[in-house]
Parts: C-alpha cells; structure tokens; sequence
C-alpha cells in the first residue's frame, strides 16, 4: 500500500509541478500582452498562494511574520513524533493548526507577500513565489512520500 501511494505521488508531484509552471508562464504573457498594448497590469494581490499553503511556516518565516512563524513551526514539527508514536487524537488536533493556517495563508498570502517584497508587477512577483510552489509541490508529492516508503521498509 505504502508504494502504492509513493509510486502513484511521482505522477502528481509531476502534474502538479507542471501546473505551476504554467501558472507561472501565464502571469509572464499575460503581464508582457497588457504592457505591449498599454493595459494595466493585473493586481498580483488577488489569487490563490499555493507555496503559502504548502509551506505555511517557512513561507512566514521569510515574509516578515517571524513570529507566529516561529509559533506555526511547533506543531508542525511535533506531527512527526506524535506519528511515529501513534497518538492519532493528538496529531488529529495538532496538524489542525498547521493546515488552517496555510489554508488561511492561501487565500491573502499574495496580500502579505506584495507588502513584504514590494514586488508590484505581476510577473515579478510570481517568478518569487514560484520556487516556493515548486519546493511545496515536490516536499509533499514527492519528498514525504517516499520518505514514508523507505522507513516502513
């Protein structure tokens, strides 16, 4: 079963790592169309943050909240033991935190991540969140999977 889910997450992690580069390349043209034909560029507040979602405490650790960063990395951190223990009620409620959290951060991390940088145009301020997308994507496809594989075997 455990390889099962490894084996079938490089499929994801590959999509998923694909659609964030389109994503990506299309703020690029959409942003070099509007200024070709003199529009306004698009607002890069609005949207969805995937790399905020994934990586909720580290993203917060490098746009400015160093603190409630500092407070997220706890419980994401204490998931593991609790795992490894099998504390299934406590992880429930401890890996809460960590998911409403990049969930939230998902929804109004490009407003925080606009006021930190100071990165106004679209395309610049998507080519600075797309690494954080991409490690996200193959952290959570990719890296834990497989990772979870090789301790069970």
């Amino acid at each position: 079963m455990i390889y099962a889910i490894a084996a079938y997450s490089i499929t994801l992690g590959v999509l998923g790592l694909y659609w964030a580069v389109l994503a990506h390349r299309r703020v690029e043209i959409e942003a070099a169309h509007a200024r070709a034909a003199g529009e306004a560029l698009a607002d890069p507040r609005k949207g969805f943050n995937a790399g905020a979602l994934l990586l909720a405490p580290f993203w917060m650790l490098k746009h400015g909240m160093t603190i409630p960063g500092a407070l997220l990395l706890v419980p994401t951190i204490a998931i593991v033991p609790l795992a490894q223990r099998e504390m299934w009620i406590p992880l429930l409620f401890v890996g809460t935190v960590p998911f409403a959290a990049g969930a939230a951060l998902s929804f109004v991390g490009n407003r925080i991540a606009v006021a930190h940088t100071g990165l106004e145009a679209p395309d610049a301020y998507s080519a600075s969140q797309l690494p954080w997308t991409l490690a996200g994507i193959a952290l959570y496809t990719i890296v834990l999977p497989w990772a979870w594989y090789f301790t069970q075997a």
